[in-house]
């Protein structure tokens, strides 16, 4: 039933829903609605081993204050969206919450159990769930987000001895999860340990999907007619989290060496064998003010909007990515940092470690947002991605206009002024009322790259009279606008995609007059990020 791809496969990304009402013109919220279809449009974050075909089926229950309005309804998918004979109820004001999963079973599942062989196919073992809240009745679809409940781990062979690789397989395993009501998946410590044998991806690649849960693995390798193991060290896997095992096979042994590239789910870090070292991957002290990612340490600081914001720009590089120093590279998703060149005449890349360090990396939105470059294809994928986590570490997440508008009051039509946020100055968000806090944020040029259809960018930050870059273009997660190929076309095809984000401004006599502003960033501006504590 479903089409299995390749490890580094791309985001899934789903048609937008149909705008044209079902039955006439009933505005969102009528009477007319109790003739509406309830359609779910679905949304994938992140990549998945498979996509949905014409003929899947998801489960979904509505809920309402006053009860449930279906439980268990079973949508089939055309290829578009899911429907069923499910009608909305009449009462337009009424919110629902949505409650949606994959694969379909007769009763609302309480438990889950990956396939013990998952040789053939993974279809049967990807548990995907997408909880939406205060829906009201609409003739248009719904979009929900889908999110993956299990853990994903690869396995990477580097194949010395040249033998013909006949099966991994991974010992130990709980393979059965507890849900709860929002199809949350832990580990049935009540169920036994298992074998799970790997699907073959590639000649040196096997995966397999396993409920999270902590575990010391043993990793098997089958060839040349022996088995060779090795175990390795406890970890704990997390819902949606990939964990990549790297495995170099000998004539007589196989090597498990440290592992955690980020390729489809969101990175769960490393696996080790058990006798190697334990790398931390992040830590956090609020007390004090500072938290590693990566293995480097970032300021950060409780503002005045009561939120904690790193006050510093991410210099985390995304594994797979080399900074392009190139303009031409318009999808290259990370760039190296910006310094005026000797004479102060002009921006220009640099790839020191110092300025790395001081002014972090410039991400394209996608990147930044925890996807590749060409994966948001829809408004509706765009707007899923609210408050996402993206690459800031577990715990935080890229800035929501709510956030920005929350810090310095100050955005872009249409997004109204809060003239009580706390480094609002009565005109605009204060740069200088930022840092006397601790926020310790600069203008460090942008690379412009307009919309999608450009070849190459350019350097943004570079204003005559002054000796230092004097703005940038900030990365964030709210959905801003979009440009279409033909104007006004949805069918002719995204041409742009916008993202509310910070921009700092310096080009100004003084310091206390530099400002700091919400802005409309487009997806492809490669811009510095501060990530948000949740």
């Amino acid at each position: 039933m479903k089409k299995i791809i390749v490890i580094a496969s791309c985001i899934l990304a789903f048609a937008a829903c149909n705008k044209t009402p079902q039955n006439g013109t009933a505005p969102e919220g009528s009477t007319a609605l109790r003739d509406a279809v309830l359609r779910i449009t679905p949304v994938m974050t992140k990549a998945t081993e498979t996509a949905f075909e014409n003929g899947d089926a998801i489960g979904l229950t509505v809920s309402r204050e006053s009860g449930a309005y279906a439980t268990n309804k079973k949508l089939t998918y055309n290829g578009l969206e899911f429907s069923s004979d499910l009608l909305w109820y009449a009462e337009g004001t009424d919110p629902a919450t949505l409650t949606a999963y994959y694969p379909y079973a007769d009763a609302v599942p309480t438990s889950f159990t990956v396939a013990t062989d998952q040789s053939v196919s993974l279809a049967g073992s990807d548990f995907i769930a997408a909880v939406k809240a205060d829906v009201l009745p609409t003739a248009n679809a719904v979009a929900m987000p889908f999110k993956h409940k299990l853990s994903r781990l690869a396995v990477a062979i580097t194949n010395n001895a040249g033998y013909t690789l006949d099966a991994v397989t991974l010992k130990g395993i709980i393979p059965t999860a507890t849900l709860d009501e929002e199809f949350n998946a832990t580990a049935n410590l009540q169920a036994e340990a298992a074998d799970i044998t790997a699907f073959k991806a590639g000649d040196a690649e096997f995966v397999a999907i396993v409920p999270p849960q902590t575990v010391a693995i043993t990793a098997a390798v089958t060839a040349a007619g022996k088995e060779m193991t090795q175990r390795l060290q406890e970890a704990t896997l997390a819902a949606g989290k990939k964990y990549t095992i790297n495995v170099i096979v000998n004539e007589e042994d196989i090597q498990i060496v440290l592992s955690g590239d980020i390729e489809d789910w969101t990175d769960g870090g490393e696996l080790l064998p058990d006798n190697g070292p334990v790398t931390v991957q992040f830590e956090e002290n609020l007390d004090e003010g500072w938290f590693t990612y990566d293995n480097v340490r970032y300021n950060i600081a409780k503002m005045k909007d009561g939120k904690y914001w790193m006050c510093q720009n991410l210099a985390y590089l995304p594994a797979g990515y080399t900074p392009a120093t190139d303009l031409t590279k318009v999808t290259a998703g990370v760039f190296a940092p910006l310094q005026l060149n000797a004479d102060g005449s002009a921006a220009e890349f640099t790839t020191s470690a110092d300025v790395v360090a001081s002014n972090g990396y410039l991400y394209q939105s996608e990147v930044a947002l925890g996807l590749k470059v060409g994966d948001l294809t829809s408004v509706a994928q765009a707007e899923a991605l609210e408050g996402a986590q993206g690459i800031c570490p577990e715990g935080w997440h890229v800035p929501t206009i709510d956030d920005i508008t929350g810090l310095v009051g100050k955005a872009i039509t249409p997004i109204a002024t809060n003239a009580d946020a706390p480094y609002y100055d009565g005109a605009n968000g204060s740069i200088a009322l930022l840092n006397a806090d601790g926020f310790n944020i600069a203008a460090v040029g942008s690379i412009s790259i307009l919309d999608n259809t450009r070849t190459a960018g350019t350097f943004m930050g570079r204003t005559a009279n002054y000796d230092h870059l004097t703005s940038s273009m900030m990365c964030g997660s709210s959905y801003a606008g979009v440009t279409y190929n033909t104007s006004g076309d949805e069918t002719s095809g995204v041409k742009n995609l916008q993202f509310y984000g910070l921009m700092p401004m310096t080009n100004k006599a003084t310091e206390a007059e530099y400002t700091c502003n919400g802005t409309k960033v487009s997806y492809r501006i490669a811009g510095p990020l501060r990530c948000v504590r949740n």
